[in-house]
C-alpha cells in the first residue's frame, strides 16, 4: 500500500495524484480498513496525504461513481454501506464459477504446490488488524494460483472480478474466523483427489457464508436497507 509520505514526496500532476488517492482509498475500503458508514472529509484526507484538496475532491467523486462512497450534500462523503442481498448473490455466483474452475483444473506441479502452501500457511492463521494487509494479499495469491490451474480463463477473469466485489465482506468477518478448510484443500491437491478437493471447497464455502449470515446480525450498522 502506498504510504502518505510517498504521495507527498513524489511530485505529480493533480490528475495522477487523484488516481493514486483513488487506488489507496479503494484498497482501504475493499480490505476493510475503511468501514461502512465511515465519514471521509476532503480536509482530513488532504492533511493525511499532505496534498491539496483538489485531487482529493476528484478522487472522492470517482469513488462515488464506482459505488464505494455515498454522498450527502450537507454532510459529505461516507463509505457505502453493504447490501445483504448483493452479498448473497455474489457468493452464489462465486460458488458456481469456482466449482467449475476446480472441476476442470489440472494438478499443480511441485513448485506450484509449494507456492500454494505458502499462501495457505498465512491465511490459515487468525487474521488480525496488524496482519490484515498481508493476509488479504495471500488470499488473493492463493485464489489466483489454485483457480488459475483451470484452462477456462474467461471464467477465471469473471471469478477475479467477483473476488474484488466480495473482499469487502470477507475483510469484515471476525478476525479469528479465517481458519480451517485451507489444509484440507491443499491435502486434496497433493493427493490429486478431485472429490476431496471439491468437498473441502464446498465445506469452506458453507463456513464463510454462515459467518457472513451471522455478521448481518452482529454488525447492523454496516448494512443498507435492501
Amino acid at each position: 500500500m502506498t504510504s502518505h509520505a510517498s504521495i507527498a514526496a513524489a511530485p505529480a500532476p493533480e490528475g495522477a495524484l487523484s488516481d493514486r488517492i483513488v487506488d489507496i482509498i479503494r484498497r482501504s475500503i475493499l480490505r476493510g480498513m475503511m468501514l461502512p458508514g465511515q465519514h471521509l472529509t476532503q480536509t482530513g484526507l488532504a492533511e493525511d496525504y499532505a496534498i491539496s484538496k483538489v485531487p482529493v475532491r476528484e478522487a472522492l467523486k470517482q469513488l462515488h461513481a464506482e459505488g464505494l462512497l455515498q454522498h450527502d450534500r450537507n454532510r459529505g462523503y461516507f463509505v457505502a454501506k453493504l447490501s445483504r442481498s448483493e452479498a448473497m448473490e455474489l457468493y452464489r455466483m462465486r460458488r458456481w464459477l469456482e466449482g467449475e474452475l476446480l472441476r476442470t483444473a489440472r494438478w499443480p506441479t511441485k513448485a506450484e504446490l509449494k507456492r500454494i502452501k505458502g499462501c495457505f500457511d498465512i491465511i490459515s492463521r487468525p487474521r488480525t488488524l496488524a496482519n490484515r494487509e498481508n493476509w488479504m494479499e495471500a488470499l488473493t495469491q492463493a485464489r489466483e494460483l489454485m483457480f488459475g490451474l483451470s484452462p477456462h480463463k474467461t471464467l477465471l477473469r469473471e471469478a477475479m472480478r467477483l473476488w474484488t466485489l466480495t473482499d469487502r465482506f470477507r475483510a469484515l468477518l471476525p478476525d479469528d474466523a479465517s481458519v480451517t478448510g485451507e489444509k484440507a484443500m491443499y491435502d486434496a491437491l497433493v493427493a490429486q483427489d478431485r472429490d476431496a478437493l471439491l468437498a473441502a471447497y464446498e465445506k469452506d464455502r458453507d463456513r464463510i457464508e454462515q459467518l457472513l449470515s451471522e455478521m448481518f446480525d452482529m454488525m447492523p450498522g454496516y448494512w443498507a436497507a435492501d
